[in-house]
């Protein structure tokens, strides 16, 4: 076992990732958390269960542990693995014009893997400088998106609080079916309103699952991006 996992780690070395089939990558990564077992077998269980090792690096740790092989400890091990990796993508778009075609594409990116793996409904806001770019973002409501759940003063609260000039709204449908709802249309228009009058341009609404997105800029749903 041993040998293999050295071999494993120089061929590595010699050619990098692009050298490697998924399962190996995986299995290689395993074989830093997991000393006495077999890691190949285990890769190729993850990779059955979630598909793809980003959905390996997102899945919560009592999925992960669900697979034979995986105990608590390697599960969080796998957890920050994906969660440093989120981490830095934000930090790195951070730096650019959301509203650039470049920007806005590595958003949608980013809140793919941050909202879109989730299996219930989660409302994000991005909050923007006057140069498009970004001074943060949070999770403000949990739950099926409606109006009996967002609160528009709330947003508007958090926008003036950020010194926000431009807001972007992002939330995930766990389904995959990206058709925004008739809720998610009025609640989107009536907000643009209410944000208008505070000189907050509301500049997107975006649907996201873990591998597609909807925006209502695109879709012309909102007059401007």
């Amino acid at each position: 076992m041993q040998g293999h996992r050295k071999r494993l780690r120089e061929k590595y070395l010699k050619i990098g990732y692009k050298g490697f089939a998924d399962y190996e990558i995986l299995e290689l990564i395993l074989t830093y958390s997991i000393k006495l077992r077999d890691c190949k077998s285990i890769a190729k269980d993850l990779l059955s269960r979630f598909k793809t090792i980003e959905k390996v690096l997102k899945a919560e740790i009592n999925d992960l542990q669900k697979v034979d092989g995986i105990g608590k400890e390697t599960a969080i091990y796998l957890k920050v693995l994906g969660d440093v990796t989120l981490n830095q993508f934000y930090k790195n778009i951070h730096k650019m014009d959301i509203v650039s075609l470049k920007g806005k594409n590595e958003l949608i990116n980013y809140l793919k893997g941050d909202v879109g793996f989730l299996k219930s409904e989660e409302f994000k806001v991005v909050y923007l400088s006057s140069d498009n770019k970004i001074v943060c973002d949070e999770i403000l409501f949990k739950g099926t998106i409606d109006r009996s759940v967002v609160y528009p003063r709330k947003i508007m609260e958090r926008a003036i609080d950020n010194r926000a000039k431009g807001i972007i709204f992002a939330h995930n449908h766990p389904s995959g079916n990206l058709t925004p709802s008739k809720k998610d249309i009025e609640l989107t228009l009536e907000m643009q309103e209410i944000l208008e009058k505070v000189d907050i341009k509301l500049l997107d609404h975006i649907i996201v699952s873990e591998d597609s997105y909807f925006s209502f800029y695109e879709n012309g749903l909102i007059e401007y991006f």
